[in-house]
């Protein structure tokens, strides 16, 4: 399972070097995530005991350009828009994560978690070094994942753990494509063009269509491509 969550991870990025440039004023909600982290980055440097407060990487609000994890309203395609929820995960700087203590506190899914005991996994053999906080997120801690140059939070399944920053109604590009990864047999998956993606999502209605598998490139304020990674979840049924 974490390999399938580190190939959403590693798409995202690749779809947010996809589209660049550009400015849109953002959703009140997307806005304000980013605007508490960075507060509480820049106000927040040590708690009252002492202990230093790790806060993650500022978010991307700006959802004009790049690739971004959402949750699909499939039914409310319409060939002109379609609605999408806007999700994050948190990023943190590796040095930041190698010296975390005991009484320190880290901001996880814009929430503060007192650090009180810290495990190392794999910190030796450089595979996917992990830390678990608190006895990790299964026991109300948190769990961190080296990716590339950077710590992620992750869920109990290994994939992000995402939370919500808005909802908008998005426009769609008149060559906007839907690209379905989701079925390991096909390698280089199924592309449905404009005027078949109202049956294509129609056909997988049924499905999860939540950030861990859905994923949308937006050029300019409008949706240029969506994607769908595999879903190990779906595949026992």
């Amino acid at each position: 399972m974490r390999k399938a969550g580190l190939f959403c991870v590693a798409a995202i990025a690749a779809l947010s070097i996809t589209a660049c440039g550009g400015s849109k004023k953002e959703t009140t909600a997307a806005s304000s995530a980013v605007e508490t982290s960075a507060e509480a980055s820049a106000a927040d440097e040590t708690t009252a005991a002492g202990g230093s407060v790790i806060a993650p990487e500022a978010a991307k609000a700006d959802h004009t350009n790049g690739g971004f994890p959402v949750r699909l309203d499939a039914t409310s395609f319409d060939g002109k828009t379609v609605k999408a929820e806007f999700f994050n995960f948190d990023r943190y700087d590796v040095a930041k994560i190698n010296a975390l203590k005991e009484g320190d506190v880290i901001q996880v899914a814009q929430k503060n978690i007192g650090i009180k005991t810290i495990e190392k996994k794999n910190a030796e053999t450089g595979n996917f070094p992990q830390v678990i906080i608190n006895g990790g997120v299964e026991n109300g801690g948190a769990s961190l994942i080296q990716d590339g140059d950077y710590f992620r939070s992750q869920s109990a399944d290994g994939t992000p753990l995402y939370y919500s920053t808005g909802t908008e109604e998005l426009k769609l590009a008149s060559d906007v494509t839907y690209m379905d990864y989701s079925d390991l047999n096909q390698q280089n998956g199924v592309t449905y063009t404009v005027d078949q993606i109202k049956d294509a999502f129609a056909k997988d209605k049924d499905k999860d269509w939540g950030p861990q598998v859905i994923s949308i490139v937006l050029k300019d304020g409008e949706v240029k491509q969506i994607f769908r990674t595999y879903a190990p979840s779906e595949a026992k049924h």
